[in-house]
């Protein structure tokens, strides 16, 4: 028993090795394969309407492979809904589209099936050959327009109808078959399609009648073939007939007929799709196969057929323009033909009652129930989990009897070892101690340091020396411990048991549940808390400092910088060579330069003195100013600094107020919104000005802005002091809650509006001088 421990504990140790070395080798993978942080711009155009259950999560289809191909990709989706319009309303919807597309400028489109890469290339819009196309799910291309365009590639999907065939007769004989087409161009071609597969192998007739292929791609029937066959045939056949149903033209007697199933051994085949084709496989009285991937597997009847499955069309296509993304290199249109499975859909099978024995070998089944695609697999598990689970068992049970012969034996030597250890701990000042039969029973020395009297304590009674919360976590560890949740622990609990006050103590112990006993050691660790609560509180302080440094810091770069940039841009202006400046505007920009190194030097002070603002104190110096000045001149400052495609705009009444305040104090405030305002505001304008009417007694100055607004959620802290509501930006969080003690001191109130994406307007309301009233 002992080797077989050592054996699995040997091969553990080898499997999380194994495993380690996995996770490293993929977080490499990970780490050198991983997607650039740049999107790409991909167009993907779709022929039909975008409800088509084709079409369900394409999209994230097409970007998963894209992530495969390690692109991150910017999609938009184009549905051309070709079977709601003519050729000409189709063209001019498509050239429609790719004009309003033009200004996203894609970098490569993904275009699906024949008639959106033909609409794409028909409609000549000029962007079509400025970017790469990759097409995809086509069974006709058309030659002669791709041989403008050597900037589109793609994948061939030509339809097998010889495999196809094949397939319908390796699962029912020989049938007659039906190929459901019309006289589209695309009907047109895939009749032609047909004719030139059967053509290869020697068959001339088609139905009763025989066909002529010509040299210009065209073909004619000496008689009329189209037509359905409605004379009853009741005989299996010997060999495989076949015959064409034009869904647009057959009469409803030869159609009904057809699907009806009284011809029997018959089969419909599928060689496009459209509106006609839907519900062919639901409505047909036998199984219908098809040629092309469109409705397979959708829930419309397809069985199946030799085809590209979608998520193929979806890989390749998605390669390829990966490839070229990527710069690879192109010579001419390498049109390739997409690559085709034997494909059958699970459902059908199960609605014919077709065994799968009598599919190909190499065909792929979708829509296959997890349990019957992996039954085998599952059995096999299922044995070896069954097999594992009683070799543990019986190795569990044998060493159960083993541990359970020594148990005795190693009871009694606990017994003689519990004088030496009390002995061993009694000089660290440690205690053991045991709780069975509701009882606490400590070593003697522990009473005399807990003061109580020696002898064993009731569980009530140790309870009642402890403070209520921890006494209701004991009481729960000790449920744990009964319920067989917890069989050792570790807990810290205050205890009063001289009536002295509240001490911390530690209680290490296991739990014995074929006994009920609990076992450990217990110590007085008052002392340690004490010291850990002084660490705690310096280690605050000291954060608490360093933070105060770095946001004082940070604070006095953000008040400073808006009066340098004034100083520096307008001196610039003053000294610049290139600028021709009367005297007047000299004066002006001079008065304006000492204006701002006055504010400048007052921010300086009023930084110095932010330890001030923490216990409630500051300076001012109010006097009576004209509050139409003091926005003009805040106006002429910022005007020149405000961001590209932001305008600064004031609005002043014709009566100007005059407030008593502190004029440096209320320009810090305004100045302080209005970099805020510019801050996120990347167009629009930022509008500064006030409102007042003779006789009110407050006037309410505003600045309003056209930026990113502020979540209704948040409003209510931007005020609070370093908070910040976008870390990324600039400043240290403490402007508004200086600009909020300010304006208090004043005797006013700030107030916000703010909707998120439409802007902000912060109003400062102060009260006027007796005189205007």
């Amino acid at each position: 028993m002992k080797e077989l421990l050592n054996f699995m504990q040997k091969r553990f140790i080898v499997h999380i090795s194994c495993f380690i070395g996995i996770l490293l080798l993929l977080a490499g993978i990970s780490c050198k394969d991983r997607l650039s942080d740049e999107k790409r711009k991909i167009l993907i155009i779709q022929s039909f309407e975008p409800e088509y259950i084709g079409y369900k999560n394409s999209e994230e289809k097409i970007d998963h492979e894209f992530h495969k191909q390690n692109i991150k990709a910017d999609i938009k989706t184009f549905y051309l809904d070709c079977d709601s319009y003519l050729e000409k309303d189709e063209l001019l919807r498509m050239y429609g589209f790719l004009d309003t597309i033009a200004g996203w400028a894609p970098e490569a489109i993904l275009v699906y099936d024949d008639q959106a890469t033909y609409s794409l290339m028909a409609c000549q819009h000029p962007v079509v050959k400025q970017i790469p196309v990759v097409f995809a799910g086509v069974n006709f291309p058309n030659w002669k327009l791709l041989k403008q365009y050597p900037n589109i590639t793609g994948f061939w999907d030509k339809p097998e109808y010889l495999k196809t065939i094949h397939f319908i007769e390796v699962l029912f004989g020989p049938r007659r078959l039906h190929f459901w087409t019309d006289n589209t161009y695309l009907g047109h071609q895939a009749t032609l399609s047909l004719l030139k597969d059967l053509h290869t192998v020697g068959i001339d007739k088609i139905g009763s009648s025989s066909y002529v292929l010509e040299e210009n791609g065209s073909f004619y029937f000496k008689s009329d073939s189209i037509k359905t066959n409605t004379k009853v045939m009741f005989q299996e056949p010997t060999k495989m007939e076949y015959s064409l149903i034009n869904s647009r033209e057959s009469s409803a007697n030869g159609l009904l007929w057809a699907l009806s199933g009284l011809g029997r051994y018959s089969n419909f085949v599928q060689c496009k799709w459209d509106f006609s084709a839907q519900r062919l496989g639901l409505l047909a009285s036998s199984p219908t196969c098809t040629v092309i991937n469109e409705g397979f597997g959708l829930g419309h009847g397809i069985l199946g057929g030799y085809i590209t499955p979608i998520e193929e069309q979806y890989k390749s296509s998605v390669k390829a323009v990966s490839n070229i993304l990527k710069g690879k290199k192109r010579q001419g249109t390498p049109v390739v033909e997409a690559s085709k499975f034997y494909m059958a859909d699970w459902k059908e099978l199960e609605r014919w009652h077709i065994p799968l024995n009598k599919l190909p070998e190499d065909c792929r089944i979708i829509n296959m129930p997890f349990a019957e695609r992996y039954k085998t697999h599952l059995i096999i598990l299922g044995c070896i989990l069954a097999t594992s689970i009683i070799v543990v068992i019986l190795s569990l049970l044998r060493l159960y009897r083993r541990e359970n012969k020594n148990k005795q034996q190693a009871q009694e030597s606990l017994k003689k070892g519990e004088r030496f250890l009390s002995l061993a701990l009694a000089g660290g000042r440690v205690f053991a101690f045991q709780l069975k039969n509701n009882y606490f029973y400590f070593d003697n020395d522990f009473y005399s340091v807990a003061g109580l009297e020696p002898k064993p304590l009731s569980i009530d009674k140790y309870i009642s020396y402890l403070l209520p919360e921890d006494a209701q976590k004991v009481l729960h560890n000790v449920d744990r411990a009964h319920r067989g949740l917890l069989q050792k622990n570790i807990s810290q609990t205050r205890c009063n048991f001289n009536g002295k006050g509240y001490q911390w103590w530690e209680y290490r112990y296991t739990y014995n549940i074929e006994e009920n006993i609990f076992s450990g050691l217990c110590l007085n660790i008052q002392q340690v808390k004490e010291a850990e609560q002084e660490l705690i509180d310096a280690r605050r302080k000291a954060e608490e400092s360093d933070k105060m440094k770095s946001t004082f810091l940070a604070n006095m770069s953000h008040e400073i910088r808006t009066p340098l940039n004034a100083i520096v841009g307008f001196s610039n202006i003053i000294v610049s060579e290139e600028v021709e400046l009367n005297v007047e505007e000299k004066q002006e920009f001079i008065k304006l330069i000492n204006s701002n190194c006055e504010l400048l030097l007052k921010l300086i002070n009023d930084i110095l003195d932010l330890s001030r603002i923490e216990s409630g104190h500051m300076d001012f110096t109010f006097a009576s100013i004209n509050l139409t000045d003091l926005i003009n001149d805040i106006y002429h400052t910022h005007q020149l600094l405000m961001p590209k495609q932001v305008e600064l705009i004031k609005e002043t009444p014709e009566t100007p107020a005059i407030i008593e305040t502190d004029h440096c104090r209320l320009t810090q405030v305004i100045t302080n919104f209005i970099n805020n305002a510019a801050k996120f505001t990347k167009e629009g304008f930022i509008k500064i000005g006030y409102s007042y009417k003779t006789g009110d007694s407050s006037v309410s100055i505003f600045i309003e802005d056209t930026g990113i607004g502020i979540p209704e959620k948040q409003q209510k802290a931007v005020f609070e002091r370093f908070n910040k509501l976008n870390e990324f930006a600039q400043g240290t969080g403490l402007g508004l809650a200086i600009c909020q003690v300010i304006v208090k001191r004043f005797g006013g109130e700030i107030g916000l509006r703010s909707e998120e994406g439409k802007g902000s307007c912060f109003t400062i309301d102060l009260p006027v001088r007796q005189e205007n009233k």
